[in-house]
């Protein structure tokens, strides 16, 4: 683990081999980090041959544990297919050097905006949806950007973990444990006694398998928690160590739901859903013209909102802080497809659901009618009944029966919790 010292040294040297001169960073500046990352905004000293004034050092210590390792090999290969992108469609900072032995991304600094938590918090209605709207208009247009170039993320993540024994083979475990947790949050929801009409059933075993492999892919940091938003000169989208190409509705689904991975998120009201929901499908129509059929579009986002329902109960049952980083190998073990491609990740691998997981979040999910709640069940069933709520409400538009049933079936989840 390196000090502020050690990483602003290793940061110069990076950048001195990369453009050239000596350069000098100074006024390290601590941001937010997740687990033992350490991220530092550092002042650029004048220099020609850097046009930069400042920048942001992300340094990320090895773990030990593979999955967690490689969600930086992950976040690199984002980086470098975003700074790809012409700037007016790019996400996120731009990648001006990295070095995956040390451990460490140098960024473009992206300046010092609100997150979007910490507007949602702060704003009125009105302003909450003008929030709502930038960020349809933002995220679909990454997404319309993005359509149809997972050949070349797939290209530069092979490349990267070439080299690397068994990397490839933990980057494809990575996304094959993202579907196992929807079907795990199906089998809590089973075990905590609660009812899941068949359809609800069949549309989560659709959806786990549309989220890595359904027609309408682009590239998506998947972790849209809205302190990873930040509302600067634009919007930009932080943190990609789960950054990859899935189906764009599972982001929309994710919103909608109030951020299901971020246990404080506050609900969006039908109308900031309205809202968001037409600013982004205006970006994508030209990518998939389908979106702009109204029964399909309510159809698809209802179903990955049923995903995303089952999906929270999974990430947010143990102990009060299991997130996606969190993300844990099955029972059963991994049988892997040598020959495979990457991103011809189907069926490479079969995780199993751990029996304890489900007994821990179905004892989580236990009847209200018992008070002895610890206040991290509280606020785990809290966020939990947030997601099955906006699914009861979102299904509820709907006019076809099923939407009836379904909606039903997340209403009794949502009291179940209350």
């Amino acid at each position: 683990m390196l000090n502020h010292e050690q990483i602003i040294e290793l940061a110069e040297g990076m950048l001195n081999h990369r453009y050239g001169g000596q350069q000098e960073l100074t006024d390290p500046e601590e941001l937010s980090g997740t687990g033992n990352t350490t991220v530092l905004r550092l002042r650029v000293t004048n220099n020609p041959l850097f046009t930069y004034r400042s920048v942001v050092v992300k340094y990320s210590p090895r773990t030990g544990d593979p999955i967690d390792d490689a969600a930086f090999v992950r976040e690199v290969v984002a980086y470098q297919f975003t700074t790809s992108l012409s700037e007016d469609v790019r996400p996120g900072p731009v990648m001006l050097g990295y070095d995956l032995d040390k451990r460490a991304i140098i960024l473009s600094d992206s300046g010092n905006g609100d997150t979007l938590a910490t507007l949602l918090e702060t704003s009125d209605e009105e302003q909450r949806v003008r929030l709502l709207r930038n960020l349809g208009t933002s995220l679909g247009k990454m997404h319309a950007a993005t359509a149809g170039a997972e050949t070349s993320f797939n290209i530069l993540l092979a490349r990267m973990v070439k080299n690397v024994e068994g990397a490839r083979e933990v980057q494809l475990m990575r996304e094959a444990l993202l579907e196992n947790r929807i079907l795990e949050g199906l089998e809590i929801v089973r075990r905590a006694g609660i009812d899941v009409p068949k359809d609800v059933e069949a549309i989560a075993d659709t959806v786990q398998v549309r989220m890595l492999h359904g027609g309408s892919r682009a590239f998506t940091p998947f972790d849209l928690s809205p302190d990873n938003i930040l509302f600067a000169d634009r919007t930009q989208f932080l943190d990609y160590e789960w950054a990859g190409f899935r189906d764009v509705m599972f982001d929309v689904a994710g919103v909608i739901a109030g951020f299901p991975q971020y246990i404080t998120a506050s609900p969006l009201s039908d109308e900031e859903v309205k809202v968001f929901v037409e600013a982004w499908s205006a970006e994508v129509g030209g990518a998939w013209p389908s979106v702009n059929n109204p029964d399909t579009l309510q159809a698809r986002i209802t179903a990955s909102l049923i995903g995303w329902a089952f999906f929270s109960v999974s990430i947010l049952y143990a102990d009060g802080d299991d997130t996606l980083s969190g993300t844990r190998y099955g029972k059963g073990g991994w049988t892997v497809d040598a020959d495979a491609q990457m991103g011809d990740d189907a069926d490479l691998f079969d995780p199993q659901i751990r029996e304890e997981d489900v007994e821990r979040g179905a004892q989580i999910l236990r009847s209200s009618a018992r008070q002895d709640f610890t206040p991290e069940e509280i606020a785990i069933r809290r966020d939990v009944a947030g997601t099955f709520d906006a699914l009861a409400r979102y299904a509820a538009t709907g006019t076809e029966p099923a939407y009836a049933q379904i909606s039903s079936f997340a209403a009794s989840v949502t009291e179940r919790l209350a």
